[in-house]
């Protein structure tokens, strides 16, 4: 499930003097964390006493990919322990974006741009699961039981591009103009949402007279 857009590096800049023209530029950008995590409802338990090792296998077809995904799950001796959040076993994978991008505009003016990914979320609470558990003595066992699981997964990155132009007079009245859309551009540096929150901030500083600023 699309959930938003998700922020990965920016850069900005702007002048109230021209006209010329100008470039912003981004060479790298941040990297974003995938995950999968499985947890074991809180109705379900297992006789950790009788069990050395658990591994946990959920199917993977619900998520398009086909196969399977298999998670060891570390347990305490003794009694009769229902799995919770402290026992959730989560992989993580760090895919690194690293591109280049020149965006030109022309001043007087100011200008944003944005590495971006698109995030998608799963988070199903009741999804099949096979539990492969190996008891003392070497005696296999394979119970169905259900598991809650969160997967996080980005799109690739790409760029995305602001820019806008003051009026002569504008800039006459206030050459901090531009800081307007720097400051736009420090608000949403962490941002996961969706892009049009980004849009109303940046044309508020085009707003009132100051310039002109389209939505692509």
């Amino acid at each position: 499930q699309y959930t938003g857009t998700e922020i990965i590096g920016s850069q900005s800049s702007g002048s109230c003097y021209g006209p010329a023209s100008h470039e912003i530029s981004i060479t790298q950008v941040n990297s974003v964390e995938e995950s999968i995590s499985l947890e074991v409802s809180k109705e379900n338990e297992v006789n950790w006493g009788l069990t050395t090792s658990v591994d946990v296998e959920a199917s993977a077809k619900f998520l398009g990919t086909g196969g399977a995904i298999t998670m060891g799950v570390s347990v305490g001796a003794g009694g009769a322990v229902t799995m919770g959040s402290s026992e959730t076993k989560e992989t993580t994978s760090i895919n690194e974006k690293e591109h280049g991008q020149v965006t030109e505009f022309a001043v007087p003016g100011a200008g944003i741009l944005f590495g971006i990914v698109d995030r998608y979320e799963i988070d199903q609470s009741a999804v099949p699961v096979k539990m492969h558990m190996i008891c003392p003595d070497g005696h296999n066992e394979t119970v169905d039981s259900t598991m809650a699981l969160k997967q996080v997964s980005f799109g690739a990155a790409h760029f995305w591009s602001l820019t806008g132009q003051f009026t002569k007079d504008a800039c006459r009245k206030n050459r901090d103009l531009p800081q307007c859309v720097e400051n736009v551009r420090k608000n949403f540096a962490n941002f996961v949402g969706q892009r049009a929150a980004i849009e109303d901030a940046f044309e508020k500083c085009f707003a009132d007279g100051k310039g002109d600023f389209k939505r692509v």
